[in-house]
Parts: structure tokens; sequence; C-alpha cells
């Protein structure tokens, strides 16, 4: 097996599960129509052909009855809604007849998403599709006619039990459970992945889904999200874990953590100084905040000379404490009134010097980044009437406001919020945003990443934004980033070999430890840092197939007839050595043809851990060891009953000194200092059994002085 460039070059067949779908019927004709103009025709369709791979991966509804779980991939910000409403169209031209769609966990996300898909869809100009929000079990007959009448139904449904659960009792009848169903999950991370299985119990919503899901013989589930690490996570057996995956490409006006985060992040990200996350919750406005301030204003000055009259946004995010988001709304308004009354005077004025200064900093800040930006003196003219401002404060107070239900007033405005500024909430015009807001310890991955709202189609605007946030969390996203990119690269790779999700060795590139970023909520998947240093042991042999134990052993005796080893002596113990092997040789002759039982390091992480080594030229090569063994070439070992595993690991000699020239170091002391990979025939014995099991344990080392083979992965750990 070879590999290129980019991935292994053999490709399978990817089309083999696929089915012909047709893109040209009504209702996506009906979309396009709606969609051609407000994005570019080649946009459209990347969207539509994107649409077209998932619905191809879903059961054809012309055959047999089959359920699959598929995962959509996009990005924060990206349009993933009009992804699924693309989908809902295909499926409608080609014999899906029920739509359900879990559509957000907040009421004005419901409706939001709602109003979205039934004007994209034409369902009120057309009959054949009728929608229904949040169902009754009263309304069961209404949803009955409308599908043995010919028609079909679109199900938008908020994500909780009692909902979900009205739903399916209108749908679980023996008329409509052939019906084919097509069931999108938006944000499907959130909410619906069970939170209770280290319990062994079920959540909820998770409860609810499965319980959705198992009312049609003929189904696709597709959770979308633009934060997989979760669903990527969950165990392989689990009720949602994905069968298939498809990459959602944002459109070429999408500004996301590359944009922000990468080459150019000195362009748009500005530090503050760690003082203002301590002093967050105290009344008063901090410097960097007043620095985001003056910059918002100046931006749009500039949006307003250049004839830019669109929505032109601020967020603060610093707190999830309602009563500081309170507080920190009526200083902001104070100082903004301040400011008006100070911007009417001369620049030369006395009382406006220091406050010109600072709007003189933000303009030449603002310039760097602006292609013949205007005059200073044009731009000070205007910001005392940029100042005219909205603040809304959004959270559940007496005087919060809702920026998904309530449409903005005025063209400049400044949100205050927490948590319900995070998921799903899109800003119109969102330019600056100021957060502090970081758990003291650990934080997960997906949460962070939802709360970067600056993220989105901001192409035309993206000279005036800028992003104000500690150090920490400027690292903390670039970090975020390295891990998009990572395993955006590694499932198109996979892709690309023809290897479906399930395939896919669940290996999140993330630096755990050292930045404290969990990948996803504990309570949701197991999951545990691999870091590539020392030696990581394959403690759970093969032990309850036999057969699949011993073909594994006759796989291994292969490769070393095929590359004979030398024997090599460590004091009085000999090993048998393939020194500097090539590591694609290893992957592909050694490791690819083993099979496991879902031990807690599988073999699919050692061959995509070396295989990221080898396509990043850190390895090309290593040594392998056929471990010493004896009882007709099989080594003893006795199964511990207090951790469930074994150690393969022989110990260093005990009866004679270091400095003696027969002394055996021990296994875990024979690297030299280069990485090593030792496989161990093992003959298992077990106390309680009769007979004892022929199998084997690899065990992988990496020096600790080597950086560059530390890829800091994060990997999943079956639940047991």
């Amino acid at each position: 097996m070879v590999f290129d460039s980019m991935g292994l070059s053999p490709a399978l067949d990817q089309d083999a599960n696929k089915w012909i779908v047709a893109v040209d019927g009504e209702e996506i004709s009906n979309l396009a129509s709606k969609k051609i103009g407000e994005i570019p025709q080649d946009e459209w369709d990347q969207v539509k052909y994107t649409a077209v791979d998932i619905l191809s991966q879903c059961p054809n509804p012309a055959g047999s009855p089959k359920q699959v779980t598929g995962l959509a991939l996009g990005k924060v910000q990206s349009g993933k809604t009009l992804s699924y409403t693309t989908l809902i169209a295909l499926g409608l031209d080609n014999g899906y007849r029920i739509m359900v769609v879990l559509a957000g966990t907040k009421n004005p996300l419901l409706q939001q998403n709602y109003t979205r898909l039934c004007s994209d869809l034409g369902t009120v100009q057309r009959p054949s599709l009728t929608p229904f929000k949040n169902p009754r079990p009263d309304e069961s007959e209404v949803v009955e006619n409308v599908l043995l009448g010919g028609g079909h139904a679109l199900i938008v449904v908020l994500k909780n039990r009692q909902r979900i659960d009205e739903a399916r009792q209108v749908l679980d009848t023996p008329e409509l459970r052939n019906f084919p169903a097509l069931i999108i999950d938006d944000e499907g991370d959130e909410a619906s992945l069970n939170t209770q299985f280290r319990r062994g119990r079920r959540s909820a919503v998770y409860d609810s889904v499965l319980q959705l899901k198992n009312v049609f013989q003929h189904h696709a589930y597709i959770a979308y999200t633009a934060t997989p690490q979760a669903n990527l996570l969950i165990s392989g057996i689990d009720g949602l874990s994905p069968d298939f995956g498809e990459l959602v490409q944002p459109g070429e006006d999408y500004c996301g953590g590359s944009t922000f985060f990468g080459v150019d992040r000195g362009r748009y990200v500005r530090d503050v100084p760690v003082t203002e996350a301590d002093n967050a919750l105290a009344g008063s406005i901090q410097c960097g905040l007043r620095q985001a301030l003056a910059a918002f204003l100046v931006g749009a000055a500039v949006r307003k000379v250049r004839g830019d009259l669109d929505w032109h946004s601020m967020l603060i995010h610093n707190s999830n404490l309602r009563a500081d988001h309170e507080t920190l709304k009526s200083a902001v308004q104070n100082l903004v009134g301040l400011w008006r009354e100070t911007l009417a005077l001369q620049e030369t004025d006395p009382a406006a010097g220091d406050l010109f200064a600072l709007f003189r900093e933000a303009y030449d800040d603002i310039s760097a980044t602006v292609s013949n930006p205007p005059s200073w003196d044009e731009i000070r003219s205007r910001v005392a009437d940029e100042s005219r401002l909205e603040i809304w404060m959004v959270n559940s107070l007496q005087l919060g406001r809702d920026p998904v239900g309530t449409p903005f007033r005025l063209k400049n405005n400044v949100l205050i919020g927490g948590n319900m500024l995070g998921r799903g909430v899109t800003i119109p015009g969102l330019a600056v945003t100021y957060i502090t807001r970081r758990a003291q310890r650990d934080t997960n991955a997906d949460t962070m990443e939802q709360r970067a709202r600056w993220f989105g189609y901001k192409r035309p605007y993206l000279d005036v934004c800028r992003i104000f946030l500690t150090p920490q969390l400027r690292d903390d996203y670039t970090e975020l980033l390295r891990s998009e990119d990572d395993f955006w690269d590694s499932l198109t790779r996979n892709r690309r070999q023809g290897l479906s999700i399930r395939e896919w060795p669940r290996m999140l590139r993330l630096d755990m430890q050292n930045l404290g970023i969990r990948p996803t909520r504990q309570s949701v998947a197991n999951f545990r840092q691999f870091k590539a240093s020392g030696w990581e042991i394959q403690r759970r042999p093969v032990e309850n197939d036999p057969l699949i134990a011993e073909k594994n052993v006759r796989a291994i005796n292969g490769f070393f007839r095929e590359y004979p080893p030398s024997p090599k002596r460590y004091g009085h113990v000999e090993h048998r050595v393939i020194a500097s092997c090539p590591v694609d040789n290893v992957i592909s002759e050694l490791l690819a043809p083993l099979q496991t039982e879902g031990t807690d390091w599988e073999n699919s992480y050692q061959i995509e851990y070396l295989a990221r080594l080898l396509l990043e030229k850190r390895l090309e090569t290593i040594d392998v060891l056929l471990m010493a063994a004896d009882e007709g070439g099989f080594r003893k070992r006795t199964k511990s009953k207090t951790s469930g595993g074994i150690n393969p690991m022989q110990g260093h000699d005990t009866h004679r000194p270091s400095s003696h020239p027969d002394f055996y170091p021990g296994d875990e002391q024979i690297h030299d200092g280069q990485p090593q990979l030792q496989v161990h025939l093992i003959r298992l014995e077990d106390p309680e059994l009769p007979t004892s099991v022929k199998t084997h344990v690899l065990a992988l080392y990496m020096p600790s002085n080597a950086p560059n083979l530390d890829l800091e992965f994060v990997v999943r750990m079956e639940h047991r």
C-alpha cells in the first residue's frame, strides 16, 4: 500500500452504496429560483450537490426498508440551514413523504427556522407540502389525511421531550410507519445526545429522539452541526453514532477560524489584558472595552462613508450572570452618551483631547485593513452620529431582548449577553466582538466554538471587523482552528480512500492537557488524551474470539516471514528486530490486517497516528521487534482480575546487577531513544477457564524528547 501526499492512493468504490438522486425536480427547481441571485450560481451548485451526496447515502425511498444515521458537518455560522432546506427539497422530489426537523431548543430559534423553511419551500403557495409546527396528538387526523391524500408533511419540532413525544404520537400509526421519512436534527450535537450513558440510562431528549426514529421502518436521521466532537466521540454502538459523514463547505464570502486565527490573525485580533477578565464583574468600563467601542463606531462611520447602510453590530460577552449584563448595559449607555456630547466639541478642546486620541487610535487601526480609507477628518465628523445606537441586553431579565425574534430598529447595535448569544444565534452585521469569558479551569471545545458568533459571511465588511479578547482566549481559538482543520483534512482524506465514517479512527487533534480544553462534555462521551510520548500499550488483547486471535497471529507471522528480522541480544534476552522498517509497510502489511474487539486503544489508532506522521514526513521508518517468547513461541500471561487487562511487558533482570553484561533492563528500556513497535505473542491464561487463548499485544514507543512526533490527540474510549 502506497501513500501519496494526501493519503492512501488506492481508493475504494465510494459510490457502491449510493443511489442516483434526481436533481431537476419541481421542489429543487423552485428553491433554486429563490436562491440564485441571493448567492452566486457556483455556490448554489455546491450547496445542491453536497445535498445530493448526503441524500444518496440515505435509504432509497423506492428501495427496501432501511434505517441510516448521517452526520452533516459544516462550519460555525456557515449556512447549514440552506443545506438542509436543499436536502428537504431533493428528498421531496425523490420520494420522501415525511420531513421532520428538530429545530433547536429555544422557541425563537424554532420560529426562525420554521418561518425560513416555509418561505424557502413555498408551503403557502403550494398545497402539496403542508407544514406543522409542534403538532399535537389531536392533529393526527389532519397529518394522516395530508399523507394518505398524496401530499407531504413538514414537521418542525422544538427539541424537548414533550414536543418530540407529541410529534411521535402523531406519526406513530400503522398507516404512516412505512412512509419514507427524513429526520433532520439541527445542531445535532446539542440536547439530542445521551447525557446519562455513564449511569446506564437514557436522558430525556435522547430517549425521545430514539423513539421517534423507531417509528419509521424506512428513514434517515441526519445530524447537522458545526461542532461534531461529541457526535464523533460517542460509542460506535450508540443509537446516534453516524454511519456516514459529509462535509458541508461554506461559501466564498465565509470568514471563520482560518480568517481570524490563521496566518492573518494579527489583522483582526486585538489582545486585552487578562485583568479585564478578572474585573469583568466590575461596573466600570475597562480599557480594552473602550478601545473596542471606539473601533465599533469608527467602523460604522467607514461603512457609512462608502455607502454601506447594512446593520452594524457589536457583541460584548464577558459574563454569564444576568445581573452583570444589566450593570454593564447601564455603564455602556452612560459612556456612549458622554462620548456623544464630548465628540460634539472641537478636537482642540481640552475636555475632548483624550477621547479624540482614543478615536484617532481606533481610526489608525481600522485604516490598516481598509483600502483607500476615508480621511480622519471625515470620520471624526461622523462618529458622534454613529453613537446613536441601541444597546441590547440579551437574557431573560425584564429589560432583556431576543435578537432572533425581535428585529433591529437602528443601524448600529450593541448586544450584551451570555449563554443566549451562543449556539444558533446569528447577529446581523456583527463587526466587533469583545469577549473575556472563559471557564476558570477546563472548558469544552464545542462550546467555545459555538460562542464564535463573529464567524460568518463577512467578506464585504471584513476590513472593519475586530475581535478583542484575552491572550488565553486567543490561544484557545488558535488551537481550535488547528483541531478543526485536522479533522476536516482527515475526513477528506478518508473519504477519498472510500472509508466510511465508522471506519475513521476517532483521533481529534487537541492539546487537552496543556490548554485545559476538552473536546466536548464528559457527560456524553468517553475520551482521553493520547500523547505519543513514551509507551502506549494495547492492554486488552483479543481474548473472546479465538478465531480472530488465531487469524491475527497468522498475519503477524506472515509479516515477519516477508520481512525477516535479525536477532539482537539485550543482555541475556534475544529479540528479533527489523531495523528502520518503512512505516507504510508496517501500516499496510502488519497493522491493517489485524482485527480487534473494541480495545481501549484500538489498532486503528496506531494506523491513523503512524499514517499522519508519515504523510507529514515526520516519521518514515520505525524499528519493529518480535519479542522473545517461550512455550512454543508465546509468552505466558495471566489476565488481571482487577484492571481487566494485562501487562505484556517483561520486567528487568532481578538476578544480576545492572553492570553485568547479561543484565536485561526490561522490555520498556530497550528502545535506545528511538521510535519502536513491539509485537508480543502471548498465551493468555484465565484461571477460571480450562483453555488459553493465543493472541497478541502491540506496544508503541515514541521518545519524549521528540516533540515533532507528539500530535496531541484525543481518542474515543468505548463505553464498557
